[in-house]
């Protein structure tokens, strides 16, 4: 889960927007105003011990809080402070020095009642991203699945680090895309699992522009969060012209975050002779074959 929100004044607040990770579009519970509620609760002044704070480390551009003992070398630790990297050459995106606090909360009870407490309008999650007008942060949970979780959160961090105006759908896709680990070479097989049902059955055809419409978590749909997957997928690991058009547009969100849909750029200078929802779809085919293998 990913939200920003940006203080008017010391004493009063607005929620500006509202993204959300993919295990958020499922629960029913989403509801805007109620975590506009939620964010200004959080800008409240922290009670003692509500935070982790036993064990603290700098990883990169990371700095963990934990409330357990946590190694700095820790393979996690290590991994966290490497996707830095992989994001960066990947999305082709200078690293920044800006700092993205992780908290991370020993057992499940804890975390849950700092959630409910802090942010009481969201759904039941093990992690999320915050972002404010002066910090990045994540909140997880010490669970099987946190490095899973962190990845995902942690790149959201990294990438709104330098680009902090990323439209909603590419940024869940390629939250998506790191999230796995870096063997798996960003091929998400429940994704493609999911959308290759989908295509059998007729009821799926890839469509950026409808993605690009979406403006808030409640309206993202699993067919929505696998479709922004496959098509980062698609861009960085078919052909360098496809890679450089995704790069290109980052880096001009980031100049620019009114300048024009990848669709269009995809149409015009990508494909100018051919569907890219057709590529996408032939795409998808093709993995799906070799992951059934």
């Amino acid at each position: 889960m990913f939200v920003r929100h940006s203080a008017l004044a010391a004493s009063s607040l607005v929620c500006c927007a509202l993204v959300g990770c993919a295990h958020l579009a499922s629960h029913d519970a989403w509801n805007p105003a109620r975590l506009q509620a939620g964010l200004v609760a959080a800008t409240l002044p922290q009670e003692d011990g509500e935070l982790p704070d036993r064990t603290e480390i700098t990883a990169g551009q990371l700095v963990i809080h934990a409330d357990f003992s946590l190694a700095g070398q820790h393979r996690l630790v290590r991994e966290l402070e490497g996707l830095r990297t992989d994001v960066s050459q990947e999305l082709g995106l200078p690293v920044s020095d800006e700092p993205v606090h992780l908290y991370l909360f020993e057992n499940t009870e804890r975390y849950d009642a700092f959630a409910a407490r802090r942010f009481p309008g969201f759904p039941a999650r093990r992690a999320f991203f915050v972002e404010t007008d002066t910090t990045l942060s994540v909140f997880a949970a010490w669970q099987e699945r946190v490095a899973e979780d962190l990845r995902h959160e942690t790149t959201h961090g990294y990438v709104h680090a330098v680009v902090p105006a990323v439209p909603l759908w590419l940024d869940e896709g390629i939250a998506e895309f790191f999230e796995l680990p870096r063997a798996d070479r960003g091929v998400h097989r429940t994704h493609v699992a999911h959308l290759a049902g989908r295509m059998l059955e007729g009821t799926w055809r890839p469509d950026m522009a409808k993605l690009e419409a979406l403006r808030a978590a409640g309206d993202l749909s699993q067919d929505h969060y696998a479709e922004a997957w496959c098509w980062v997928h698609w861009l960085l690991h078919t052909t360098p012209e496809r890679r450089r058009i995704l790069q290109e547009y980052l880096a001009d969100v980031r100049r620019d975050p009114a300048t024009a849909p990848l669709s269009l750029r995809l149409r015009h200078e990508c494909e100018p002779h051919g569907d890219p929802g057709a590529a996408v779809r032939d795409h998808l085919a093709g993995l799906a074959a070799v992951t059934a293998k």
